[in-house]
């Protein structure tokens, strides 16, 4: 099935939030101001979602899973499945992939069921159905949508290990709109981090975090620092930790969260195994070291002591039951 429909009839926008540009700090004030009282409320959702309010998003989601319009349809399950991940149910949240991908809106629908089912096992890190249906964004989709697409091909190009592939996507559809789009930006800047951290240009990739810490904090938009919080767990601690403590705090929880149900699904349906003994903190320290980071070098990243590190590494050889940094790969994020 093509991800792209014949014909749109619904004026409704998918993840309606998203779709809208707005200036940081104004996300409470774009939503109330969304005429339509469905598509208020799946903002609403999405709003809830992207703040690390998981339970209010799927509550105020779930009632559209059932909805005649095709964009609050697939807008719920979306926000569905991810919101169950972070509320551990994985269950639930598997089912609801398993049927989006089955399901049928129709002509109306500005993409296809099975095209958002692939875009969520992006975002968990799930390998794809069909690995070429994401390679052309549909022109239907609203542009704040497009951005954020940007971002789940800039994702798919890091998991597949091609960093600078990764970091070229997010860097150039950042230049791409005179409009504000924020939460697209959020995620945008986060996975130019993180890939420029592969890459080990460290300079850079503190700037990426910075603009993204930027954008977030006007509308409290969180839940990106969450959600790839392994891989930024360093800029956190140095960034964020020692000027809004109870921030760094809401975001470490939320990780904790979000990490056990990503690793559950991710376990079910990936032949990549994620240890899930493991903390955030070892599971970070492992993953820095087992592609070539020195002790030295991961300390002063993680703002800790070389004695710190290595009690992790000692620990995570422990509950792996291995003795070999190579070996590390086979148990971590990638």
């Amino acid at each position: 099935m093509s991800g792209e429909s014949n014909e749109r009839t619904t004026n409704r926008k998918i993840m309606p939030l998203v779709s809208r540009a707005f200036a940081p700090g104004k996300a409470r004030e774009i939503i109330e101001a969304i005429e339509d009282p469905e598509e208020r409320e799946m903002a609403w959702a999405e709003y809830c979602l992207f703040t690390g309010k998981a339970e209010d998003a799927a509550l105020r989601a779930e009632p559209f899973l059932a909805h005649t319009d095709p964009a609050l349809c697939l807008s719920a399950y979306i926000v569905c499945c991810i919101s169950g991940v972070t509320l551990g149910r994985v269950d639930k949240a598997q089912k609801m992939l398993e049927a989006l991908e089955t399901l049928d809106m129709g002509s109306r629908a500005p993409v296809t069921g099975d095209y958002s089912a692939d875009v969520v096992r992006v975002l968990l890190h799930l390998p794809e159905k069909n690995p070429t249906r994401l390679d052309r964004i549909p022109s239907v989709l609203p542009e704040g949508v497009r951005f954020f697409l940007c971002y789940v091909l800039a994702l798919r190009e890091y998991l597949r290990g091609e960093y600078g592939k990764a970091e070229g996507l997010a860097s150039a559809a950042l230049t791409l709109s005179e409009n504000r789009y924020p939460i697209s930006e959020i995620y945008l800047h986060v996975i130019s981090t993180i890939a420029l951290m592969r890459l080990e240009r460290l300079e850079e990739a503190t700037g990426h975090f910075a603009a993204a810490w930027e954008l977030a904090m006007p509308d409290e938009l969180f839940s990106p620092f969450g959600e790839h919080y392994v891989l930024l767990s360093g800029l956190n601690r140095k960034l964020i930790k020692p000027e809004l403590y109870e921030k760094y705090q809401e975001i470490s929880k939320y990780a904790d969260r979000y990490f056990s149900g990503w690793i559950t699904i991710h376990n079910n349906h990936s032949d990549q195994h994620v240890a899930p003994e493991l903390s955030k903190m070892e599971s970070t320290v492992a993953t820095l070291f087992s592609r070539g980071w020195r002790i030295k070098e991961i300390a002063q990243h993680l703002v800790v002591s070389n004695n710190t590190i290595k009690c992790h590494l000692s620990a995570t050889y422990q509950k792996l039951g291995i003795n070999k940094r190579e070996q590390l790969r086979d148990f971590l994020l990638r």
